[in-house]
C-alpha cells in the first residue's frame, strides 16, 4: 500500500491543470473524429448521387480521407485515456483532511 501525503497548494494546481489539458486534447479529438465522419458521409453521398462520373473518385477519397481520420482519432483518444488513468492514479494518493482527494 502507498503511504499517502498531504500536497502542497502547487502540487493540486498542477495537477488539475494537466487534468484539465488532457481533457482539452480529447474534446479536440473528439472534433477531428466528428470531421472524418462527416467525410465519410459526405463521400457516400457523392459515390450515391455521382453513379458513372469521374466525380465518384472525389467521393471515394473522401471516404478513405474520412476512415483514415477516424483511426487516428481513435488511436490518440486511446493514448490520451491512458494518461488520463495516470492522472487519475497520482491523485488518489493526495489526501485533504482526512479524504482522499
Amino acid at each position: 500500500m502507498r503511504k499517502r501525503f498531504k500536497p502542497s497548494l502547487f502540487q493540486k494546481q498542477l495537477l488539475f491543470a494537466e487534468e484539465q489539458t488532457i481533457l482539452s486534447r480529447e474534446r479536440t479529438i473528439l472534433s477531428f473524429m466528428q470531421v472524418g465522419l462527416a467525410f465519410i458521409g459526405v463521400g457516400l453521398i457523392i459515390i450515391n448521387v455521382f453513379h458513372n462520373s469521374s466525380i465518384t473518385l472525389l467521393g471515394v477519397v473522401l471516404v478513405f480521407i474520412g476512415i483514415l481520420e477516424v483511426g487516428e482519432s481513435l488511436r490518440r483518444l486511446h493514448v490520451y485515456k491512458k494518461s488520463m488513468e495516470k492522472i487519475k492514479r497520482r491523485k488518489k494518493t493526495f489526501v485533504i483532511k482526512g479524504r482522499s482527494v
